[in-house]
């Protein structure tokens, strides 16, 4: 029974893990809690002039995310996928 269902979970997820969009979105969560960190704000804190304001700090975290997004789906996530043959 529990060796099925374990199987089952198994197969569901690998079946999932195949989707495109699953596969972004995992590494898009991943990507968001490191770049919104409290502990990564603060640090760029000490890295930015003070005189930005928060919402500033905020939109450079947005460009940070994109770029992150995109160098880290093109650079690793896609040549990682395609090496276990999910892509």
């Amino acid at each position: 029974m529990v060796s099925t269902v374990v199987k089952d979970s198994k197969d569901w997820v690998s079946g999932k893990w195949q989707n495109r969009m699953v596969q972004l979105s995992v590494y898009a969560g991943v990507m968001f809690y490191v770049v919104a960190n409290p502990a990564v704000f603060k640090f760029m804190e000490s890295l930015l002039p003070k005189r930005l304001t928060r919402m500033n700090q905020l939109i450079v975290h947005a460009v940070l995310f994109a770029v992150l997004m995109y160098v880290g789906t093109t650079m690793f996530l896609d040549p990682v996928m395609s090496q276990l043959g999910l892509r």
